[in-house]
């Protein structure tokens, strides 16, 4: 009996020290008895391999500009046995700014690079870092600071654990109603997290509270003691997670484009329909105050609900020749699409001058239900957002974001029966809500996502139109916020400290001196837009542009007509323009030819100029927004189009009157070709446009 006693007393003792590990993970007890956290960071090994960045081929930069590296982190802090992932980050280095700009009209930094850099929080969840590169590499931000960028884990290529999410199994894929699409977009999020499940992936390490640990993580292995933070969209929820992990890290923290943490507490947040609402409201008021946007583009509002209304339960469908997309050869824009466009388009407020023209023009070609241009536009590549979904639904699952959205997508439905089933149905909002349940990936405890209280500086900043996170969001935050500061950029989108020009002084400014009251005479630089009204309309440019999709050989044809005529104009005025020379030197009498040879030369020179000018509205309706042009350009652009009209008209004249020199004075046809290929070349090239249907009225 002792010995049986002994023996369970042995096994107990052994059993006791083998947990004794896990169970000093799991909690510690201090001397007062209360529990306390766990050294979560106990397994980081705070490891950093230099890479070369994957994007080289992709991003324009000088070597020493850009650097890239890999960062080891456990992929679930919380289990003690977490397989360790790699996290690509990028380093911006700091272009040193000697020298002010004394003309500019708001306040710079003192020149010279700080050593305290800032670190980007990037949004979605799931954009893809390549995007921010391209972007912030010229950034303001720069000429002072280093400019740090982690790709979140599950992201890019920090291990994207769904990398063909958008395209795997399309052969059975071909939706013919918005709610088959809605159900089958359901479908991918329930087969990526079974197939990253099946590989290994610990979809719970995929949440707002293990990315806000990555961030401390990076810091730490980078060894600051501490940076500034700059977030944007999901990067404020994010940075709202970080501000509680990491206090003593953070020196100033500037929001933008906020979404609470807590936003899963009321079906406000994720009220998509009523932002769009409120937005287009706010461009027909802006709209309004401009005298020819009011005339040429009223009711902005009241053509995307009729856009919207067009398609429910009757889709545009159109045959394409891109089977590996759409199986059955038959594309289909349903409500998202159709009404969605002026909302992505809201996101960059340097869309705002073209976007009364666009809804007016895209509302027009629903209405016509044009099959070449929706051939293009459906069959166009789309890179408005690089995402990796599965890392972008397993943290709005975790998070209790598709919690929210269910509610707040029910409380759109209920106020706005237009625009609301743009976004979703009462179906799809619950099938999206039980599928975290369904496959493990339940909300984490609500107590982690509680309103951020903080007294670090801090600039808490919106666009006045953001059409996803607009100001009623930030004030939402700000009571939590000790030192922070309410910034608001009129006629603004969505991240206007990325798009503003003086955004990046602003910020350096800040980050300068966080504990002064904010300079923000940046804010006053943001005007009005100036709307383009009217639009000069055209087919022009979406019709090349579909050949160009669909068979690049056919782009031939008109590159010639075009090029021969440009050609034959250029010799024609180099020769004309010589011919007068020697002829104003030699005692020789000029071959009398009427009034060709000066009305030719001006046909020359009048077609050039109509094209230059053409060609200067092209480029400069593209510098507004790429979509603009597939409905046509600039005003001006048709005072372009009439001098190359009125070139033609000259070019007929001219070759009216060799006919009749030839056939009054019998001179010779060699004699008289140059002339004749001139007009030639006037005419075709006004030919073209017309046969193109592009008219300046």
């Amino acid at each position: 009996m002792q010995r049986k006693t002994l023996s369970n007393f042995i096994l107990a003792l052994s059993l006791t020290c083998l947990a004794l590990p896990a169970l000093a993970q799991l909690s510690e007890v201090d001397q007062s008895g209360l529990k306390v956290q766990p050294d979560l960071f106990a397994r980081d090994s705070l490891r950093i391999d230099s890479i070369v960045c994957p994007f080289k081929n992709e991003v324009d930069y000088e070597p020493g500009d850009i650097e890239c590296g890999l960062l080891e982190v456990p992929e679930n802090r919380e289990k003690a046995d977490s397989r360790f992932i790699e996290l690509h980050f990028v380093k911006i280095n700091a272009k040193v700014d000697e020298a002010n700009d004394a003309e500019v009209k708001w306040t710079q930094p003192k020149a010279g690079k700080r050593d305290d850099p800032v670190i980007y929080l990037t949004g979605g969840p799931g954009a893809k870092v390549t995007t921010y590169v391209k972007r912030f590499k010229d950034h303001g931000l720069i000429k002072h600071r280093d400019l740090y960028i982690l790709e979140q884990r599950g992201i890019g290529y920090s291990d994207d654990f769904c990398p063909f999410y958008s395209t795997r199994q399309l052969s059975i894929k071909s939706p013919k109603t918005y709610a088959e699409k809605l159900a089958q977009k359901n479908d991918a999020i329930r087969q990526c997290f079974h197939n990253a499940a099946r590989a290994g992936v610990d979809l719970s390490g995929y949440n707002t509270i293990e990315n806000a640990r990555d961030v401390q993580a990076l810091r730490m292995a980078l060894g600051f003691e501490s940076w500034n933070v700059w977030g944007l969209s999901y990067g404020t929820i994010l940075g709202q997670a970080y501000l509680k992990q990491d206090p003593q890290g953070i020196k100033a923290v500037a929001l933008d484009s906020v979404m609470p943490l807590f936003a899963r507490d009321d079906a406000l947040y994720w009220r998509m329909a009523k932002w769009y609402d409120r937005d287009l409201k706010k461009l027909d008021e802006a709209c309004q105050q401009d005298e020819n946007c009011a005339e040429y583009y009223p009711d902005l509002g009241a053509q995307v609900r009729a856009v919207a209304q067009s398609v429910t339960n009757s889709p545009i469908s159109v045959e394409v020749k891109d089977v590996e997309h759409y199986p059955d050869g038959q594309a289909r824009l349903f409500e998202y699409e159709a009404a969605g466009l002026p909302f992505m388009l809201l996101y960059e407020d340097s869309n705002f001058p073209a976007l009364p023209a666009i809804i007016h023009g895209w509302s027009e070609k629903i209405r016509q239900r044009d099959e070449s241009f929706f051939k293009l536009i459906l069959q166009a590549p789309s890179n408005f957002f690089t995402f990796s979904r599965g890392m972008h639904d397993a943290v709005l699952c975790l998070d209790g974001g598709r919690d929210s959205q269910r509610a707040s997508g029910l409380a759109d439905l209920r106020d706005f029966e237009v625009l609301a089933p743009v976004y979703g149905s009462e179906a799809s909002y619950q099938a999206i809500s039980d599928i975290c349940r369904e496959m493990q990936v339940a909300p984490r405890d609500a107590a982690e996502y509680a309103m951020t209280e903080t007294s670090i500086p801090s600039l808490i900043i919106a666009g006045d139109m953001d059409p996803v996170t607009p100001p009623p969001l930030a004030r939402e935050i700000l009571p939590g916020f000790k030192n922070g500061t309410y910034v608001e950029f009129p006629y603004a989108g969505h991240g206007p400290t990325r798009s503003v020009e003086c955004a990046g002084d602003m910020l350096n400014l800040f980050y300068d001196s966080p504990q002064r009251q904010p300079d923000l005479s940046c804010v006053e630089q943001v005007k009005a837009p100036e709307f383009i009204a009217p639009l000069m309309t055209t087919d022009l440019f979406a019709q090349l542009s579909l050949i160009a999709t669909e068979d690049k050989n056919k782009l031939a044809k008109p590159i010639v007509w075009v090029g021969v005529s440009v050609l034959l104009l250029v010799i024609g005025l180099f020769v004309h323009s010589i011919n007068w020379f020697i002829n104003r030197t030699s005692e020789k009498n000029p071959v009398y030819v009427a009034s060709a040879r000066p009305l030719s030369w001006l046909a020359s020179v009048t077609a050039f100029t109509g094209l230059a000018v053409f060609a200067a509205a092209a480029a400069a309706t593209i510098n507004v927004t790429e979509t603009l042009i597939l409905f046509g350009l600039v005003p001006w652009a048709r005072y372009g189009l009439i001098l190359v009209y009125i070139a033609g008209v000259m070019g007929l004249i001219v070759i009216y009157q060799i006919i009749q020199v030839r056939m009054k004075a019998g001179i010779a046809a060699h004699l008289l070709l140059g002339y004749l290929a001139n007009g030639l070349a006037a005419v075709c090239l006004s030919l073209f446009f017309i046969s193109w249907g592009v008219s300046p009225f």
